[in-house]
């Protein structure tokens, strides 16, 4: 099985949102962006954000290699 280089996580230097989660087209996905603001609001370090948002986008990316749909937009 290949497993598609889905999106990325990237750093923003922005303490408010230390992590961001970027699909293929290059747009936050703004439920993963949601979710790491709850985190945060949580006491969460931003290692922890980073943690969970590597392990979102693997997630993701074997999601798209086998073929399922991430959303209402996704064919």
């Amino acid at each position: 099985m290949a497993v598609p280089r889905w999106g990325r996580l990237v750093e923003t230097g922005d303490r408010y949102e230390p992590y961001r989660l970027i699909d293929p087209d290059g747009a936050a996905v703004e439920a993963v962006a949601i979710y790491f603001q709850e985190l945060l609001a949580a006491g969460k370090a931003p290692s922890t954000v980073r943690s969970y948002g590597m392990n979102l986008l693997r997630w993701w990316r074997f999601l798209q290699a086998m073929d399922v749909p991430l959303g209402p937009s996704d064919p």
